[in-house]
């Protein structure tokens, strides 16, 4: 049975003045400087690459060429894959099993 994979995307909370994002403020306690008019608060979806080893799967925001020359294969960020029974088992057990769906 063959499977359809869509590589995931976390939410990552930024703060905005509608133009400018601060990579820096979404992290806990910091103030928020240096932006003008009115901050706001925005989620913002970013897709991660799996990268699998063997059994062992490992997430990445953003891969260098060597570590997916390095990896047996990989799901890049924001796609959707079919995938055989031997990949789906392996992501399940990863805890991506939210991801795949049988076709």
């Amino acid at each position: 049975m063959a499977y359809t994979f869509i590589s995931p995307v976390r939410l990552e909370t930024w703060i905005t003045d509608g133009t400018y994002m601060s990579p820096y403020a979404r992290l806990a306690a910091r103030p928020v400087s240096g932006l003008t008019g009115n901050p706001k608060i925005t989620d913002i979806p970013r897709p991660f690459t799996l990268l699998v080893n063997g059994t062992t799967v490992t997430a990445v925001q953003t891969p260098y060429q060597d570590d997916l020359a390095d990896a047996d294969y990989y799901y890049l960020g924001g796609h959707s894959y079919t995938i055989t029974d031997a990949e789906a088992q392996i992501l399940i057990d990863a805890g991506y099993g939210d991801s795949v769906t049988p076709v």
